[in-house]
């Protein structure tokens, strides 16, 4: 009994998917990263906050759906679904060793509780990992919280700002990168992740850091695009600021969407730019 238990550790030890991850406690939230990208690259006419977007009675053109992480708190799915959203994303990791607190109650709590369309998403990091590693990291979270099923939604990379402090000041680690070591670093997670999951993950950006950072390279092009863009000239156009080839599948709109049931929380918004979900099953 006793060798066997010892073989029984030194095979879980050596397993990819057995990590020593750490929990989020000060990762940024969407809107502290929004404010940034509209302080720095929004027109003056466009720095304001939006107003807040309210399910139903905001989302009766479309598809709608949001995002959550750690800083959501627990959530009632079932009045969420009841009051117009059709898909939610969970935050699942963050580096290669990180991982957000509440994912595997969300992602179990989401599908149980409230029979809503699931995904995860992945914060991807210039320093915290290879592509490959942090893509480990993930598959590993997903797989200990159940696994992707035949109905949830694909895996979403998240490409943005990454903020670290560098002699006291707040700078995004990517610009320290050569446009080909971030798309190495990006490319070899989505691999990964199609190579583990059979699905072709999505990458949300926002186009204010996709053009500076990648440019015209076209080596990501072929994975479709969900853009953060919380502008209200986007807002009257009806559609984001994009990146010019990649397929736009989704747009994030507000980090102040509230429902009925949310009380003083505030979700991500985002809406489906194309005919129905199936767009982010990634078959």
């Amino acid at each position: 009994m006793r060798r066997s238990m010892i073989l029984a550790a030194m095979l879980l030890a050596s397993s990819p998917n057995t990590f020593a991850r750490d929990a989020l406690l000060d990762d940024q939230t969407r809107g502290q990263i929004a404010e940034f990208e509209l302080f720095e690259f929004a027109a003056p006419s466009d720095k304001g906050i939006l107003r807040t977007f309210r399910f139903p009675k905001d989302a009766d053109d479309g598809i709608y759906g949001f995002d959550v992480s750690h800083h959501n708190g627990t959530i009632d799915w079932a009045k969420l679904k009841a009051q117009g959203a059709s898909f939610v994303y969970i935050k699942a990791t963050q580096g290669k060793n990180f991982e957000d607190k509440r994912f595997k109650a969300n992602w179990k709590s989401s599908k149980e509780d409230g029979e809503i369309l699931r995904g995860a998403y992945h914060f991807l990091t210039p320093q915290k990992g290879t592509g490959r590693e942090q893509a480990d990291n993930f598959i590993g979270l997903l797989e200990e919280a159940g696994g992707l099923q035949a109905n949830d939604l694909t895996p979403v990379m998240d490409l943005e700002w990454s903020f670290a402090k560098v002699g006291g000041k707040d700078v995004d680690l990517w610009s320290q990168l050569q446009t080909k070591e971030i798309v190495t670093i990006a490319s070899d997670f989505l691999k990964r992740v199609e190579e583990k999951t059979g699905r072709k993950p999505v990458i949300y950006t926002a186009a204010s850091w996709w053009k500076p950072n990648i440019g015209n390279n076209q080596d990501l092009n072929q994975y479709p695009h969900w853009i953060a863009d919380y502008r209200n000239s986007s807002i009257n156009n009806g559609a984001p600021a994009a990146v010019s080839g990649p397929k736009l599948v989704a747009w994030q709109f507000t980090d102040i969407a509230k429902f009925a049931a949310s009380g003083t929380v505030h979700f991500d918004a985002n809406k489906i730019l194309a005919k129905d979900l199936d767009a982010l099953k990634g078959k």
